[in-house]
């Protein structure tokens, strides 16, 4: 008997209204509701390139970023995480218990367990558990980029990780943040942590940190007893890194 194939789309989606900022005219669009990369491999390249929550107004062609609720699942890479927009540290903890107390049937098996508040930190996410890092050791690294750049005058709003850089010489690399606790390292050869900084006024500069300080932050959470995981959601983001830092001993 001949094999049967059996086609579908393996993308959970929805129609969305959206409302232009620009004109106020509304469109209809497609809005991608999970994003489970066991049926769906090229999630991971479509959630990196951010391209579909980027929308544009058929009316007058502005371009706008319209964050909506979804799921981002890798069995492959240790994640599940879903997005809520507008999630904040004030009504995290009421959602988050909310949250395990409703799915505790549905977590996952030796997976980490996110809550993010937009597709920036969706995709950090994925990131993340690409070059299998702490994703707590990352947001930790944030205030020490974003202090510096503040000190020169400029306002953040947020930065995410995107990457690891490997330097090709061993002069400083610039716009990076260096940190060493031996005077005789060479920081300079050490992998640099990618990161986009945004700015309030909607400008986005690339900015980095060595993996020195990747390793000061993992031992801080290690003598926290936070390094491990314990299965549940939880919500880390840069305001969570920094009452962390302000409340260390």
């Amino acid at each position: 008997m001949d094999s049967i194939h059996i086609t579908k789309n393996p993308i959970a989606t929805s129609t969305i209204t959206i409302q232009c900022s620009t004109c106020g005219q509304t469109f209809d669009a497609s809005a991608i509701n999970c994003i489970d990369t066991l049926i769906w491999p090229e999630g991971r390249q479509v959630l990196d390139e951010g391209t579909f929550f980027h929308y544009t107004c058929p009316h007058c062609q502005t371009m706008s970023d319209v964050s909506y609720s979804c799921r981002y699942i890798d069995t492959e890479q240790g994640i599940s995480a879903v997005l809520i927009p507008g999630i904040d540290m004030q009504d995290s903890t009421t959602i988050i218990d909310q949250l395990n107390a409703k799915i505790s049937g549905l977590l996952l098996d030796k997976m980490e367990h996110r809550i993010t508040s937009n597709f920036y930190a969706l995709a950090e996410q994925m990131r993340i558990h690409k070059y299998h890092l702490n994703d707590k050791a990352i947001q930790l690294l944030k205030p020490f980029i974003i202090g510096q750049m503040q000190s020169r005058g400029l306002e953040v709003w947020n930065g995410f990780f995107t990457g690891i850089e490997h330097p090709d010489s061993e002069e400083p690399q610039h716009h990076t943040v260096y940190i060493s606790t031996s005077q005789d390292a060479n920081v300079y050869t050490e992998d640099i942590f990618q990161f986009n900084i945004h700015l309030t006024n909607g400008e986005i500069l690339p900015h980095g940190i060595n993996k020195t300080a990747y390793h000061i932050c993992t031992q801080i959470l290690d003598g926290k007893g936070l390094k491990e995981d314990d299965g549940k959601f939880h919500f880390y983001d840069l305001s969570w890194a920094i009452n962390f830092h302000n409340h260390l001993e």
